[in-house]
Formats: structure tokens, C-alpha cells, sequence
């Protein structure tokens, strides 16, 4: 049974995503702070995590973050919900951060239990398809420890430009569109402002140096990542 984490400082959402989650089946438990959520954490570690942005104390942004930074918590799911966060710059702010899926308050039942559904499927499907290590060229990628390295040199990735590299890697010498890569590595759709896309290729291929060349540029469409140099 999935155990899942909702963590929101209004009890009446608190209360109503638990029955819910509970009449799914779901083992649930429920925050109303980050504080208590990230104490109790080492004991009670969730699958998927239910978590409003407008917390007192710290922004779900950061808890992302926290989250995100631990190896133990690293492939955690979660879920962000928010009834103020919810113009494309907070959305994408959040995939940024590391969010799987973004739904705004009040939010839409029936969704949400096909997401939490769907999500946890990929997390159990998707445990063991991922080789311990992807190497192309000099570019060494570890998906189980979200690493990569070029040469003896680690690379410094943010969440969001690993999840790029990955993008890229599984379909070489394939032009994906912004529109693909947004829904891909985002989960948001093509009509969002592409602009993130362009910036997060720019601080990838410096991150890479001479094998960011291998990202190359299709003017008016998209990218495509040559696998061989």
C-alpha cells in the first residue's frame, strides 16, 4: 500500500485530501506544517507527497528543494497544490524546484486521484528500467544518484537541468520541440512560455563545455542532442 504525505496548514483540505486518499486505499497522513512534516520524516518516509505552497514559515519551494537535496528523498513524488501560486512564472518555478505535478486550488477530485494513480504507476514501473550508469563519449550519467560527470570533472546540475540531460540522452538524434521538452521535463503544457526551456539549454551546454556542442540548436523548432560528436 502507497504511503502518502499531505502537508497543508488548512485543516478542512488537510482532512478532505486524507478521506479521499484513504477511500482510494492510500495510507495517509497528514501535516499541517513543513515543520512537523520534516520532523517525522526519517520515521515516516511517503511515496508521494501532497503538499500546499502557501505554508507559514516556508514557501513548498523550498521543502521541494530540502527534499530534492536528500539521496533518501530524492525520488519522492510530489504533488503541489495551491489556490495563490498558480500563474505560469509560480507553476514553472515550481517544476524548476523539483515538483512531479502542479494543481491549483480548489482542485478538480477526480484529477487528482488519476494523478496520484498515474504517478505512483511511473515511480514503480520505472524502478528498475534505468541503467546504473548511461556512458556516451566522456559524458558519464548516474540516474540512480542523479550524477553526471564528464571526464574526472562532476558536473553541478540543478533538479531541472538533470532531468534536461536525461531528456536529451533518451532520444538522441531526435529534435525535440520546446512544446516536447516542456511537457517532458516541466509536466506543463506547450502554451507556457518556452523562454525557461532556452535558458536551462544555455546553462546546460556551459555546464558541459565541448560536449554541450552535441545540443544542437534547429532554429524555429526545438533542439536535438547528437549522440556521436
Amino acid at each position: 500500500m502507497a504511503r502518502i504525505a499531505v502537508v497543508d496548514d488548512d485543516q478542512d483540505w488537510g482532512e478532505l485530501f486524507l478521506r479521499i486518499l484513504s477511500e482510494c486505499g492510500y495510507f495517509g497522513s497528514y501535516y499541517p506544517t513543513a515543520g512537523k512534516f520534516l520532523d517525522h520524516l526519517s520515521a515516516d518516509k511517503p511515496d508521494l507527497l501532497l503538499l500546499d505552497m502557501q505554508l507559514p514559515g516556508m514557501h513548498g519551494r523550498e521543502i521541494i528543494r530540502i527534499l530534492r537535496s536528500n539521496p533518501a528523498t530524492v525520488k519522492m513524488i510530489i504533488i503541489a497544490v495551491s489556490g495563490h501560486d498558480i500563474s505560469s512564472p509560480q507553476v514553472i518555478k515550481a517544476f524548476e524546484a523539483g515538483a512531479d505535478e502542479y494543481l491549483p486550488k480548489p482542485v478538480d477530485i477526480p484529477l487528482l486521484k488519476v494523478r496520484v494513480e498515474a504517478l505512483l504507476r511511473r515511480g514503480t514501473d520505472g524502478k528498475n528500467l534505468l541503467p546504473s550508469e548511461i556512458k556516451i563519449g566522456d559524458l558519464k550519467i548516474y540516474p540512480e544518484r542523479r550524477a553526471a560527470s564528464i571526464g574526472k570533472r562532476a558536473l553541478s546540475l540543478t533538479n531541472m537541468e538533470f532531468e534536461l540531460l536525461m531528456a536529451f540522452v533518451k532520444q538522441p538524434n531526435r529534435v525535440l520541440t520546446r512544446g516536447i521538452i516542456l511537457e517532458t521535463v516541466w509536466k506543463t503544457s506547450a502554451d507556457t512560455t518556452t523562454r525557461t526551456v532556452d535558458k536551462h539549454v544555455e546553462t546546460l551546454r556551459k555546464e558541459l563545455g565541448d560536449f554541450g556542442k552535441r545540443i544542437e540548436t534547429v532554429i524555429g523548432v526545438g533542439y536535438i542532442f547528437r549522440s556521436k560528436a
